[in-house]
């Protein structure tokens, strides 16, 4: 039986990356897409999943999320925006969903008669609002969250933080303190699944939407697009947690508890993980889960066994 997930997504080339990858799994079902600013405003975004769906020829049903942070205002990624580098994308979309991106995953929470694991992969702006709105409903049907987000030892906006978190980091807080499991697929761990030219070209010739988005993709990123290693290798952050939760064995964890930082001038959207045990052990139970490693050369053959398959 396919595991039923929800995508919350700031729709760039990994978000995009990551879709692809759930979509070519036959063990995952992906009910849905609600949008969140981020890396880019939220109409970018928006448009971005629509394409994006299309492109893939999938129904995904897509929904507009929030424009703007929890509580403060902040803005961290890029005001113009920029389309998915990928070929013969049409602007020509589908319908977007008339109701909020709340409302359409409190109804999709409803009507799905199983457990749904939720992978945000961009500022908790959406899940913290659900969280605040429905406890009892999230409580009930949720079964899990693996996100993309935060880091245990550094972060990449700032020293401390990492972009998603430090986004909005009250909401990354709300959704941490709120009594679920976390899976954070960080900084830690998304650095180690890199991909090099080698590993791309490996699914070039696989004839499919989801591999030639794919690949699309992450060639321009090796190329010219975001990557910081050009024509070396490049990060495709938001696959992890798809990955992580079809391939658990491949990755390094810890259990721990974490909370974000709201309140300091150094270290705000910091993900404080306290992994501490025996004596130094707080009160706090250690329900999150911290993804730290992966044997990468598994990650990638994970993905192209997806690819090949889609």
């Amino acid at each position: 039986m396919s595991k039923k997930v929800l995508f919350d997504c700031d729709t760039g080339g990994d978000d995009a990356c990551a879709v692809a990858l759930a979509v070519a799994s036959p063990e995952l079902e992906v009910l849905g897409i609600t949008t969140c600013m981020g890396n880019q405003p939220i109409e970018n975004t928006t448009q971005n999943t629509l394409e994006l769906v299309r492109y893939l020829k999938t129904d995904i049903p897509v929904a507009r999320g929030s424009q703007n942070p929890l509580v403060r205002q902040r803005w961290v990624g890029n005001p113009e925006g920029h389309r998915l580098p990928i070929p013969d994308l049409s602007e020509e979309v589908g319908p977007l969903q008339e109701k909020s991106a709340v409302e359409f995953m409190v109804d999709v929470l409803r009507s799905s008669e199983e457990k749904v694991t939720l992978i945000p992969l961009a500022p908790l702006t959406n899940i913290a609002k659900l969280m605040l709105q429905h406890p009892d409903l999230v409580r009930e049907k949720v079964e899990e969250i693996v996100l993309m987000g935060g880091g245990m030892y550094f972060g990449n906006t700032t020293g401390a933080a990492e972009l998603n978190f430090y986004a909005d980091p009250e909401a990354a807080q709300a959704v941490f303190s709120f009594g679920l499991p976390v899976a954070m697929c960080g900084l830690d761990v998304c650095t180690n699944a890199y991909i090099t030219p080698a590993d791309n070209d490996s699914w070039k010739g696989f004839d499919n939407p989801c591999a030639k988005a794919f690949y699309s993709i992450t060639h321009h990123s090796l190329n010219d697009g975001w990557g910081e290693f050009p024509g070396e290798r490049t990060l495709i952050f938001d696959t992890v947690p798809v990955i992580y939760l079809l391939k658990p064995e491949l990755f390094t964890t810890v259990k721990a508890d974490i909370q974000i930082e709201c309140a300091s001038d150094l270290c705000d959207g910091m993900s404080v993980c306290d992994a501490r045990t025996g004596l130094h052990q707080t009160d706090r139970p250690h329900i999150h889960t911290v993804v730290l490693d992966v044997d990468r050369q598994g990650y990638v053959d994970a993905v192209r066994e997806l690819l090949k398959n889609a």
